[in-house]
């Protein structure tokens, strides 16, 4: 469907089958519509010129469908990406949402014409006639909202972060999708058998710590068993009535010191590994390419992060042993290697610039280790007297310091009592004055403006940052003074992806870029030139930005993802 100015949209019909119910009046049996060649033809010149613009939303799909059938788009324009440039995690950006906020117009739905239930088709088999106002009218609203959102972006001094860091990603993502990754099927399937292994052994220690047996996959029983039965410290019921057993109840008595309910996470992080990844990700497999083919989405998060679904390959634990397992699955085709590069300690530099912390800056440049400097300053060691147990505590802080970590929470990572993880944190603020300094400042800000911003420009939006409920408040607090760390690192692997794009392009490098995860880029490339590509791709990721801290990427060469770090 096609649209030249508001108001006046069109379809054009192609791919329509006959099925039994598509002729009312069964007095023709034929269906009036043009052929994908006579299409394709006619659409080429004009998706060609660079001097009309062609506006769509959600174009990262559409560009895929085109490039099967031999169009290219040049100069585009996407309304969905444009509203997140603007309104980032305030509300969603599909095209229904957007046409009720900015033209208050209820659009007509797909399931009004393509049905609901067992009656439920394919648009192929339905009448052009009825598809016609369905579609014409997407094209029509997206038009509509190119006009709105367009003259926000400049009105809102928002257009450079749209043309420079979130537009020039949308081809990227789509090839990097089609592209997809490689997975070894047998390997998954000796994990799977091998994760059922360990969970049995979970299971039978969560029995042993219970006294009893009971359904691990029940929230229910579950409830009932740590609550009832054993007495731990009372939960927090949900509106059935049954006691909760979400992630962060569990993680809260974790940190309490019971040892039935470390068991029940570790079993629930490996029948969620199991389900997810070593099961999950066959299903996944296309039959065509072997490969798996990830969607990136780009609309998603409130810090300008991408995320991933089907599968979703974000959330593969990176510090523990079975998530590292489970990269070795994925694997480099006969000829080539998968290269990893990743920025190195991206929040820690970022804090260090965001904050305007001295002493991190310094170190950085005279690539100190950061984790011995800090444990130098918060214990008082000097650092050619730094021990590893110092090292790693120093390290939970770093990292910890960023995420709003709390004295309970840093005292459970290392295992001490409350108080003396409480004066570690005092003393870090007292050691760097100025994070504290930055976190006072951010709090601030974003009570006045409901938002902070990365160091591009990037709104982060909070909208519980002034809500009558203090654990929410307390929660878009530590949100706060993480997004524009997190979201600075995001906007710099958006200028990453763009500039590994073009030395690829430029250069003629053997190399295809894959997966784009948290601050990592994986490529697969020629095993011959590997090393050669690794160099151009670490220099074009180091080179993106120019700050006082200065960034560094590491790369990594192996037969599959795992071994390439």
């Amino acid at each position: 469907s096609l649209s030249v100015a508001d108001g006046e949209a069109c379809y054009i019909p192609m791919g329509h089958r006959a099925s039994d119910d598509l002729f009312s009046d069964h007095t023709t049996n034929k269906i009036v519509q043009l052929s994908c060649q006579e299409v394709v033809a006619a659409l080429k010149p004009l998706f060609s010129d660079p001097a009309i613009l062609k506006v769509g939303q959600n174009l990262k799909y559409d560009w895929q469908i085109f490039n099967q059938i031999g169009l290219d788009i040049v100069s585009f324009d996407d309304t969905m990406v444009m509203s997140y440039a603007l309104d980032g995690g305030k509300h969603g950006h599909g095209l229904d949402e957007l046409s009720q906020l900015h033209c208050n117009e209820t659009l007509i739905s797909y399931n009004d014409v393509a049905g609901k239930g067992k009656a439920k088709r394919t648009l192929d088999l339905i009448d052009p006639e009825a598809v016609k106002d369905y579609a014409a009218e997407d094209a029509d609203m997206c038009l509509r909202l190119y006009h709105v959102l367009q003259s926000r972006l400049i009105q809102d001094k928002h257009m450079t972060l749209y043309h420079d860091l979130d537009k020039p990603i949308v081809p990227i993502l789509a090839k990097m999708e089609q592209n997809g990754i490689l997975v070894d099927r047998q390997l998954l399937n000796k994990m799977g058998q091998d994760f059922l292994n360990r969970m049995n052994i979970a299971e039978a220690k969560i029995f042993e710590h219970a006294g009893m047996q009971f359904n691990l996959a029940s929230p229910k029983q579950m409830g009932d068993v740590l609550f009832n039965h054993l007495g731990l410290n009372t939960g927090k019921k949900t509106k059935t009535g049954a006691f909760s057993t979400d992630a962060k109840t569990l993680e809260d008595l974790s940190l309490q010191g019971h040892a039935i309910v470390d068991e029940i996470l570790h079993w629930r992080q490996l029948s969620k590994l199991k389900s997810t990844y070593t099961d999950g990700l066959q299903e996944q497999i296309n039959p065509k390419t072997q490969r798996v083919h990830t969607s990136f989405t780009m609309t998603v998060t409130n810090t300008g992060r991408l995320s991933s679904t089907d599968p979703n390959l974000q959330n593969i634990p990176i510090r523990t042993e079975e998530g590292r397992l489970i990269r070795t699955a994925f694997i480099a085709p006969a000829g080539k290697k998968i290269l990893s590069v990743d920025y190195s300690q991206i929040e820690l530099r970022l804090i260090a610039e965001i904050a305007g912390i001295d002493r991190l800056k310094q170190a950085f440049h005279d690539q100190i280790d950061i984790h011995a400097l800090t444990a130098s300053e918060v214990f008082g060691i000097p650092l050619d007297q730094m021990t590893s147990e110092k090292r790693r505590a120093a390290k939970a802080i770093n990292f910890g310091i960023i995420y709003g970590i709390s004295g309970f929470g840093l005292a459970k990572q290392l295992n001490t009592d409350n108080s003396t993880a409480g004066n570690y944190i005092k003393l870090y603020m007292q050691r760097f004055p100025e994070l504290a300094a930055y976190m006072d400042n951010t709090k601030s800000f974003v009570k006045q403006h409901g938002y902070v911003l990365t160091l591009l420009g990037r709104p982060c939006y909070m909208p519980g940052i002034n809500s009558k409920n203090g654990a929410e408040r307390a929660f878009a607090e530590r949100q706060a003074i993480n997004a524009p760390i997190q979201g600075t690192a995001a906007d710099i692997m958006k200028l990453a992806m763009q500039a590994v794009d073009r030395v690829i392009t430029n250069k003629n490098l053997p190399a295809r870029l894959l997966l784009q995860v948290h601050d990592e880029l994986v490529l697969e490339v020629d095993e011959h030139a590997a090393h050669d590509i690794a160099e151009h791709i670490k220099h074009a990721m180091e080179n993106v930005v120019s700050f006082t801290v200065p960034i560094t990427a590491e790369s990594g060469i192996g037969d599959n993802w795992g071994t390439a770090h």
